[in-house]
């Protein structure tokens, strides 16, 4: 199951490819600005280059200090054509940054919920096993080369596989979210049993005993998940080329499925995890935290501004400002999110993502403003167990 930090990673990395495409895209504008007064070489009139030069400088000047706020106003100081070109730059910068926004906005929930269809992906990887185990042991002769394969039991007899073959809520969730099997997963569960488990000695001590104990079934299924499918490196080829974030969702996955495979001995039937405790309000959560950091952008850069006057702000670290922001709309937009839990995944975040002295510098910035926003009333909390700071 997903934690609100897994989701919160989430949104910084998309947070942080929107500041990548805000960055190309300024550099796309500072190029049609220049491109925009270079002499024309098939102009029969004269070209002032001077003139051209000045032009450029004052039109670049003029996005360079009013990109950040989207707007700027003409004055009679101002060339035509230096603002017609500024005003053209700063139109295309700002229609490409919303389109990106959208872009990535639209792909973030997805990607999450990715991370549920490979869980469930995995979890079908079993009930196919199962039945190359069971046309196997029921063919009346080996087919394959290598050392004979015992097969007196297998995958299609394990009663922790059964139960995933067997579970309906299971189906029912494969056919809600569309997750197909096609011809390329096919072929990779072939090749998993003939070419991986097929000579894998736990497995084969597994098929060369009829009867087993539950706790036999479990550790196969364990051993297999563990040992295998997240280990091996044909099958987490397969898999990081499935999931394109598979080595930071691979782990979650492997303890929703261990947690799943474990509920048939502990709660005696299988059990689905879920996403999250509430998805709804999680993804709430993810949307509103992207679209408050964005829209409070400029508010933000003067908060953070302000215990770092002896500071140049364009030296803070890229990542660290972005951190320090996203913190900011956390802080400023669920009051139900106590200070100090924002704070502490900020530090986690920093020390994950940004340089080693980050997580401390995180932590000193926003206990410092945090504490001058409760006094100006802007964090107000209110919930069980918070205050409601009136």
């Amino acid at each position: 199951m997903l934690s609100r930090r897994h989701l919160r990673i989430k949104v910084f990395q998309a947070l942080y490819a929107l500041q990548s495409a805000r960055e190309a895209n300024y550099e796309i504008a500072l190029d049609f600005v220049a491109d925009a007064f270079k002499p024309d070489l098939n102009s029969m009139l004269p070209q002032d280059a001077k003139q051209l030069e000045a032009f450029r400088a004052q039109a670049l000047q003029l996005l360079e200090n009013n990109h950040r706020s989207g707007h700027f106003e003409r004055d009679d100081q101002t060339p035509p054509p230096v603002y017609v070109t500024a005003k053209n730059a700063l139109t295309q910068f700002q229609q490409r940054l919303k389109e990106d926004q959208t872009r990535i906005s639209r792909k973030m929930i997805p990607e999450v919920e990715g991370i549920y269809d490979t869980y469930l992906f995995v979890l079908q990887l079993f009930s196919e096993l199962s039945v190359l185990s069971k046309t196997e042991r029921d063919r009346k002769y080996e087919d394959f080369d290598g050392p004979k394969l015992e097969r007196l039991s297998g995958f299609d007899t394990n009663i922790v596989v059964i139960a995933l073959k067997e579970s309906t809520a299971l189906e029912a969730e494969i056919i809600r979210k569309g997750v197909g099997w096609n011809d390329e997963k096919a072929d990779f569960v072939r090749k998993l049993y003939r070419a991986i488990f097929r000579n894998d000695e736990t497995y084969r001590a597994y098929c060369s005993q009829q009867k087993h104990s539950p706790e036999d079934d479990q550790k196969l299924v364990e051993y297999a998940l563990k040992e295998v499918l997240f280990k091996h490196e044909e099958a987490v080829e397969f898999l990081e080329k499935l999931d394109l974030y598979w080595n930071e969702t691979g782990d979650i996955v492997r303890k929703m499925v261990q947690k799943t495979l474990k509920s048939v001995a502990e709660a005696g039937e299988l059990q689905l995890e879920p996403l999250t405790d509430s998805w709804d309000d999680d993804q709430f959560f993810m949307e509103e935290l992207f679209k408050k950091t964005i829209e409070q952008d400029q508010e933000f850069e003067q908060i953070i501004a302000e215990p770092l006057k002896n500071w140049d702000i364009d030296r803070l670290a890229s990542t660290d400002n972005l951190i320090l922001k996203m913190a900011l709309a956390e802080m400023m937009t669920f009051s139900g999110i106590p200070t100090k839990v924002t704070i502490n995944e900020a530090i986690e975040l920093a020390k994950e993502y940004s340089t080693p002295k980050s997580g401390k510098f995180v932590n000193g910035i926003l206990d410092t403003i945090s504490k001058n926003l409760v006094a100006e009333g802007k964090i107000r909390k209110s919930g069980r167990g918070l205050m409601d700071n009136k």
